[in-house]
């Protein structure tokens, strides 16, 4: 992925636990980074290690992603991986998901859309299957477009684009799913994060 994000381009990765996801995207030259993560321990411990590389200008701060300290228009790109399903855990039906959950991925949803630049692209990376993620996603407050892809074997991920900006007015239900090159991926090079790396963005954003 990040060979394909400008070097002007300012990120914001959402849950950013012990991820390497930033330090990839630093070492091709993209310094304008920003992971936040609810643990003041993970916070802490990710500092650390960014200091210890010499990643200086990477901030990581400690903030909540359904309640984002951001301004308005701040990030051409803000990537999650996992991170929204975190709020699923406790969601009872899938098909009919308990109020707190509705309310608290809105909330998610809400801020990505308020901190994307116009065309900016949110990233999701997640085990949510279309037809659950659609509700959200399609809600009549966003004006991004929505595609996806799968990838895996034995179970999958999937791989939500989203353009701020980019939604067809006369096609509300429409969720497309992008044909890229089958990734065949075990469980650990997932979890690994380098098929993050293999996506180009650049050509989604085209």
């Amino acid at each position: 992925m990040q060979s394909h994000i400008k070097p002007n381009s300012s990120v914001l990765e959402l849950g950013c636990g012990n991820s390497q996801l930033c330090e990839e995207l630093y070492k091709d030259g993209i310094t304008d980074i920003t992971c936040i993560d609810l643990s003041s321990v993970a916070v802490e411990r990710m500092k650390e290690r960014l200091l210890s590389k010499g990643y200086e200008e990477i901030k990581v701060l400690e903030a909540d992603m359904l309640d984002l300290p951001f301004s308005n228009e701040r990030f051409d790109v803000v990537i999650e991986k996992g991170t929204m399903d975190v709020l699923f855990v406790d969601s009872g039906d899938p098909w009919n998901p308990q109020p707190a959950t509705i309310s608290k991925v809105m909330a998610m949803l809400e801020g990505v859309h308020k901190v994307l630049k116009p065309n900016g692209i949110f990233i999701s990376i997640t085990f949510g299957q279309p037809h659950f993620r659609k509700p959200f996603f399609h809600n009549a407050k966003f004006t991004w477009s929505i595609e996806w892809s799968t990838f895996g074997d034995g179970f999958h991920y999937f791989f939500y684009i989203l353009r701020k900006g980019r939604r067809c007015l006369d096609d509300e239900d429409s969720i497309e799913k992008i044909q890229i090159p089958s990734i065949s991926l075990y469980h650990e090079e997932l979890e690994g994060e380098d098929y993050i790396f293999r996506t180009n963005i650049e050509e989604l954003n085209s």
